[in-house]
């Protein structure tokens, strides 16, 4: 959908473009007040409208160069002719037969201080096609690659992802055909708009017509001079009044940045290279250069490193922040705009955070210096799960970070990815890849929920079970001289076949698979089913967390997947 400010202006031009009822009211709305009004307003605002086009308004915009608008010709620009259906170039002839070349930009504008700005948007039209058409306005390319902005059909807008990778509608569109209030409007937001007026020293100019009457009653307009309002100011206009019949409004707005060229340049520069005013947070964390525990602020300026120790006593930016294991909840239930992996976690388009761990006592551990790099608001979620250390770091953090070695601590959930990002490399016909997102999402559920545990169990199940391919498994029985039976389904197949390629010496259940394959059906399925009790009581009874049991479970998957390839290659 588009932004929410776009929505209000769609609904503000349909506003004052409808007729008013009494005879006094007409009589003032021709005069165009409240268009004018809205064009000021809208000046100030986040969210700009650079073409509208409403039952009687008229909004077109273009991007002028400063140097040519000093001084402003206002009687050049009350000329204008320009609107949004204007190619960006065309071909020019001469009548002779002569040379033909390319015009760019705003030639046949109606105005000399038009002819080299910019156009933002362009109305284009396919004739004949009665196909869709995306995206249905498009925007200056320039513009678009400068904003790394990208059209997204389903919020009719051309967006980027935020500091939160969250999606953000840069430039909205909304065409009549979407609209019941019949308006088409094309909105920028502020911010970078006015970053693409500063960096190419320009100002944004809007023309505007406003044609107020009731067309049932209306024979044409009267000769006479027009009269001319704004004279000298931001908003200059030509108009027309025939008293309490019709009336139009014509002219143009000038629309300069609310913010010093300097300014908005040096928080561009500062926010590519990361100095951008930032907000910190305290963590209660392990100071192990003073051995202490200690509220550390990711303020750079709060802490240091090995090589700026003389004359201070600041803790280390590698102090470690202690969490409770739920701190990762909220990254593993939405898995596009997440990627949780055994030590990272990153946000779309956003963020990410590297080094956490996981101790023996299941607390998520994280370093100043890298909660630092976290924006604000992600920083406060991490907080709010800040506890004091119930054991060190992890073996595996304090090998690879302190000391620089690898850690030789096998993890069973990696290296079951290990092995199918190895099948799927190899095409291996037995098995496939049926979701690619799976195998980058699944991670350990740190944490005391049962729905997130069976979660877990369930991508494990889908990403492991799912893409064995069954025909291909019954072939490989029929060459090794046995016939699955007809009701037995792939798990049980492959039960089958490791016995009939000499690997077990009895049919051996894969218990590790087919657990996996249980919790996914009976607590994910069946979530208040006695039997999903039993399951989820008997993990936390004999493991002591959903964590460790899962783990455990990985550990019999991985051994189990070795068989299987034996078999299966065999």
């Amino acid at each position: 959908m588009t932004s929410y400010a776009h929505t209000q202006l769609v609904k503000a031009i349909a506003l004052v473009d409808e007729f008013p009822a009494g005879k006094e009211d007409y009589a003032r709305w021709i005069e165009g007040g409240q268009h004018l009004e809205l064009l000021r307003k809208n000046a100030l605002e986040d969210e700009i409208i650079v073409y509208g086009s409403g039952e009687s308004t008229f909004i077109h915009s273009a991007v002028v160069a400063n140097e040519a608008l000093e001084p402003i010709d206002e009687d050049d620009l009350l000329s204008w002719s320009c609107n949004p259906f204007n190619n960006v170039a065309n071909y020019v002839s001469r009548f002779d037969g002569g040379d033909t070349w390319i015009e760019r930009d705003m030639h046949g504008a109606g105005s000399k201080t038009l002819e080299a700005a910019k156009q933002l948007v362009f109305c284009r039209t396919f004739e004949g096609w009665t196909g869709g058409i995306e995206p249905p306005i498009e925007v200056l390319q320039e513009y678009v690659h400068l904003s790394g902005i990208h059209w997204i059909p389903e919020h009719q807008a051309y967006c980027c992802f935020d500091e939160h990778g969250d999606i953000d509608p840069v430039v909205s569109i909304t065409t009549r055909d979407q609209d019941a209030a019949d308006v088409a409007l094309v909105s920028f937001k502020r911010a970078p708009l006015e970053e693409y007026l500063a960096a190419s020293d320009s100002s944004l100019l809007r023309m505007f017509d406003y044609t107020l009457f009731r067309r049932n009653g209306f024979s044409g307009w009267p000769e006479g001079p027009e009269d001319l309002g704004g004279k000298g100011e931001a908003l200059v206009y030509r108009q027309k009044i025939v008293a309490g019949v019709a009336g139009y409004t014509r002219g143009f707005q000038l629309v300069r940045n609310t913010r010093e060229k300097g300014e908005v340049l040096s928080d561009m520069r500062d926010r590519w290279s990361g100095r951008s005013t930032k907000k910190y947070v305290e963590f209660l964390a392990h100071d192990w250069r003073n051995n202490r525990l200690a509220n550390i602020s990711t303020d750079p300026s709060a802490s240091t490193n090995y090589f700026q120790t003389e004359g201070n006593t600041l803790p280390f930016e590698l102090s470690p922040a202690f969490f409770a294991p739920e701190v990762l909840s909220k990254y593993k239930t939405d898995s596009q705009k997440y990627a949780v992996g055994a030590r990272s976690v990153s946000c779309r388009g956003a963020w990410h955070l590297r080094g956490y761990d996981v101790n023996e006592a299941d607390q998520v551990h994280a370093y100043i210096c890298d909660l630092r790099n976290l924006p604000y608001r992600e920083q406060l979620h991490w907080a709010s799960f800040n506890e004091e250390p119930k054991a060190g770091i992890s073996r595996r953090a304090f090998l690879s970070d302190f000391k620089g070695e690898w850690a030789t601590q096998i993890d069973p959930l990696q290296s079951i990815m290990s092995t199918l990002r190895g099948w799927h490399e190899k095409n291996v016909v037995w098995w496939n890849l049926r979701d690619e997102n799976l195998i980058e999402s699944i991670s350990v559920p740190r944490s005391s929920s049962r729905d997130l545990w069976a979660d877990a169990f369930m991508d494990l199940s889908k990403l492991v079970v799912e893409g064995f391919k069954e025909k291909e498994i019954r072939k490989k029985l029929l060459a090794a001289g046995v016939e699955g039976e007809e009701n037995t389904r792939s798990i049980g197949l492959l039960e089958v076949l490791i016995v009939a390629r000499g690997l077990k010496t009895e049919v051996t259940r894969l218990e590790g698979i087919r657990t996996a394959q249980r919790i996914r059906s009976k607590v994910k399925g069946h979530a208040g089913s006695s039997e999903a009790q039993v399951l989820s009581s008997d993990a936390l009874r004999k493991h002591g967390s959903y964590s460790n049991h899962f783990e455990y479970i990985c550990g019999l998957v991985i051994e189990e997947l070795g068989l299987i390839e034996s078999a299966l290659v065999s």
